[in-house]
């Protein structure tokens, strides 16, 4: 009789430890991975923050090759009853005075979807030809176990405005749509949402 009451317990404890272990390595969050289209070519990309001027998006700005016409359009989201611009010297020196014109290069104000660092999540960027747009891919991998769900509660705070450079080396002249779409990476299938115009843009 102890023979068995011994088995049946060593029995539990294996099965309990194997429950263990499952629950544990499915309530890891996985490295998201990049999303890649059929027919699309990869661009390079760079993020620059407005770290002296903080900046919040009241609405979309539109992408630009003008790194002068970005900031003129930034100047006067934020000073709408202004009839013109402020002079270029004061406009570099208030939005982005790290950066100068480049040859080949999209500006794209853009609220980062990822930022911080993390395997988890990221972006990555493409040129669809077929349609003549510039995709922004945001990709986030969740746990595919969620035990206990976290909600955030109360204020939200308002993302800050950042510029994404796009290398427009692989995209042919003329006008190109610029979009953002944004996936949760799940265990069984992946959660796409819908995609949103950032704007449009002519590539000379």
């Amino acid at each position: 009789m102890g023979h068995w009451l011994t088995r049946g317990l060593v029995v539990r404890l294996i099965v309990f430890v194997a429950v263990v272990v499952v629950v544990a390595t499915l309530s890891i969050t996985p490295p998201g991975h990049e999303i890649h289209t059929s027919g699309a070519t990869a661009l390079k990309t760079q993020v620059v923050e407005s770290y002296n001027t903080p900046l919040y998006a009241t609405r979309q700005a539109q992408p630009s090759q003008s790194l002068d016409a970005i900031r003129c359009e930034l100047w006067l989201l934020r000073n709408s009853s202004a009839a013109g611009c402020s002079d270029r010297a004061s406009l570099a020196a208030a939005y982005f005075p790290q950066l100068a014109q480049s040859p080949m290069t999209l500006y794209i104000p853009w609220s980062p979807c990822a930022l911080t660092s993390s395997p988890s999540r990221g972006f990555n960027v493409e040129y669809r030809p077929s349609r003549r747009t510039v995709a922004i891919h945001c990709f986030t991998a969740s746990p595919w176990l969620t035990i206990f769900e976290t909600h955030n509660l109360g204020v939200v705070a308002e993302p800050q405005l950042a510029l994404l450079l796009v290398s427009t080396q692989s995209i042919p002249a003329g006008q190109i749509d610029v979009v953002q779409d944004d996936r949760t990476e799940l265990l069984l299938h992946d959660d796409n949402g819908y995609e949103v115009p950032l704007g449009t843009a002519t590539i000379s």
